[in-house]
């Protein structure tokens, strides 16, 4: 059932991660985009607020979530729990169903830790080195914040980006998105390349927002609410992804 705003659980308090594509050619966060963030507290609920996408910009929230990080070939007709446990073609990382363990399984990937030149420099390698099983949280370079995971049968050892999955509940189907960036990373990301948006999104947890519709020439304003698990401005509405994003952009400058 879609909830008007203010959403309270939108708030950086309760951001968890974000997930960011990444150009793994040039080894940057891809420009262009707006990632999305993750929110939770204790075992629910949990929000996906994604900002920009083919499909437009939308707020979904669940009651429950459990949460992992993969590379590979995700078997989408089977479950969260299937695919964890008995798929040979990924490499997995559990994060968990609640706030408190994915927070805590974040902080612990952060301890195995490589540089994103290394990263480079272990896929450029003419004879690579033989990697085994090896997920490694990325602590400086472009690549800052990101999860790449790799494997001498999974990966042909190369490092690739670990992507969220994520599902209601274990034994459920699982939603599969982009790669994992940190909620530092995300921060930064905005930061540099959108200043004072994701401050602007934060509104949406803050007051009831609305999309306003001037129905000139007679003077009539429609103010339709903004609401979770909508999906508003698709890409096709526009003569490109460039003007998505400008469009939306400007939607979420006025926010208030």
């Amino acid at each position: 059932m879609p909830t008007p705003t203010p959403i309270a659980l939108i708030k950086p308090a309760n951001r968890l991660f974000a997930t960011i594509d990444i150009d793994t050619h040039a080894n940057v966060f891809t420009p262009g985009q707006l990632p999305s963030t993750y929110y939770m507290t204790g075992a629910g609920p949990f929000l996906r607020l994604r900002p920009l996408h083919r499909s437009g910009f939308g707020m979904f929230e669940r009651p429950t979530r459990v949460v992992g990080l993969y590379t590979g070939t995700w078997v989408s007709g089977e479950s969260f729990e299937e695919n964890r446990d008995d798929n040979d073609n990924i490499l997995f990382s559990y994060l968990g169903d609640n706030a408190t363990d994915i927070t805590a399984a974040i902080a612990t990937l952060k301890l195995n830790a490589k540089t994103t030149q290394e990263i480079i420099d272990q896929n450029a390698a003419v004879h690579r080195p033989d990697l085994n099983n090896s997920i490694v949280y990325v602590d400086s370079g472009p690549l800052e914040g990101s999860v790449f995971g790799g494997d001498q049968v999974k990966t042909n050892n190369y490092y690739r980006p670990m992507k969220v999955v994520d599902a209601t509940a274990a034994d459920r189907n699982a939603h599969t998105g982009h790669a994992f960036a940190s909620s530092e990373a995300a921060e930064t990301f905005y930061g540099v390349h959108y200043p004072a948006l994701l401050d602007q999104l934060m509104q949406l947890g803050q007051s009831a927002q609305v999309i306003k519709t001037d129905m000139s020439p007679r003077g009539v304003t429609v103010e339709t609410p903004i609401q979770t698990d909508l999906q508003y401005y698709p890409e096709a509405m526009f003569e490109n992804r460039a003007a998505q994003l400008n469009f939306l952009k400007r939607l979420y400058m006025s926010f208030v």
